[in-house]
């Protein structure tokens, strides 16, 4: 079985289970669906922490319920200067009036249900619920979704940027986007809605068109195809023997995405790709060699079986 991109979604035979199994993008205009926004530390799930959950629940296209809670920890609430700097949340401001972070993913999840959700470039706010939802055992976040942005690239083609800010100035919603997670919230649904009354059945055909759908082991893809996200284009990559993934049908995957699949580590190569338990061992030769290299100045990133799928399942749902 080959490795495909099907219906945006990766699906690499032997390693399935490396992957965040959350549901397909469904490109539409909907009347009943949650439509949610996080905020957080970083841009990372792996190293940064969710601290905003808010969402809005939609019932014959009006807003029926809200749910908006800061989310406190209990070992660390510090907040980086230039997210305070963005939506004014501070470690005080979490410690004073967050929910433990157990009740708070909780309930958020229960306020989802088994609705679509909604989103501005949502998958990103996916990783982070579907991370917390596992951690602590809560029914696996495999919602099908629809992603506004791609909605709004169909919708203005030609612009540079499409961010929320952008689509709320050009419809005349807001001139400042609140970075806050309800806020935020109503805001993309007002988006959402403006698209809704002016998209012509064309415009939707051509943003379901936009959701990927090819082999990655068929054959080499062209530039319009990989997309100037593909994370393994340009990248010269080694992959270490204790992987789920057919090696074979890896090497081929990275070749026909624009990459480079090594033989052994060298130099110029760019990332080490080990298996998960691998990951953690400090008595690794592929690992040794990678570090031993970069001390005579490679650069060298080493990179989980699971994160590079991941990394490459967000750029196939992107």
């Amino acid at each position: 079985m080959s490795i495909e991109v099907k219906n945006g979604v990766l699906h690499i035979p032997g390693a399935e289970d490396k992957l965040r199994q959350k549901g397909m993008e469904t490109p539409a205009f909907l009347q009943d669906y949650t439509l949610l926004d996080i905020e957080t530390t970083g841009l990372s799930p792996y190293r940064d922490r969710v601290i905003e959950l808010g969402a809005i629940k939609v019932r014959n296209g009006e807003i029926v319920d809200e749910y908006s809670h800061l989310v406190a920890y209990d070992k660390s609430n510090c907040v980086p200067a230039f997210i305070t700097k963005l939506n004014g949340i501070t470690e005080e401001k979490i410690i004073n009036e967050g929910i433990p972070v157990a009740e708070a993913i909780h309930d958020f999840r229960q306020f989802i249900g088994d609705d679509v959700i909604i989103g501005y470039n949502v998958n990103f706010d996916l990783n982070f619920i579907y991370d917390l939802a596992k951690k602590y055992h809560l029914p696996e976040l495999n919602n099908n979704y629809v992603d506004v942005l791609r909605l709004a690239r169909a919708y203005y083609p030609k612009e540079r940027h499409n961010r929320l800010i952008d689509c709320m100035q050009r419809a005349g919603i807001a001139q400042v986007e609140q970075h806050r997670g309800l806020d935020d919230s109503i805001d993309t649904k007002k988006v959402y809605d403006d698209f809704h009354a002016h998209f012509t059945p064309n415009l939707l055909v051509q943003a379901q068109k936009k959701i990927k759908n090819f082999s990655l082991t068929d054959e080499k893809l062209s530039p319009w195809q990989i997309g100037f996200r593909n994370p393994v284009n340009n990248k010269k990559i080694v992959l270490t023997d204790h992987l789920k993934m057919n090696l074979e049908d890896a090497n081929k995957m990275i070749d026909n995405l624009g990459g480079q699949a090594q033989g052994r580590l060298a130099m110029e190569t760019n990332y080490l790709i080990l298996g998960d338990h691998d990951f953690f061992s400090r008595d690794n030769n592929d690992l040794n060699k990678a570090q031993e290299l970069n001390h005579e100045g490679a650069d060298i990133k080493h990179l989980s079986e699971s994160f590079f799928l991941n990394m490459l399942d967000n750029w196939a749902r992107s």
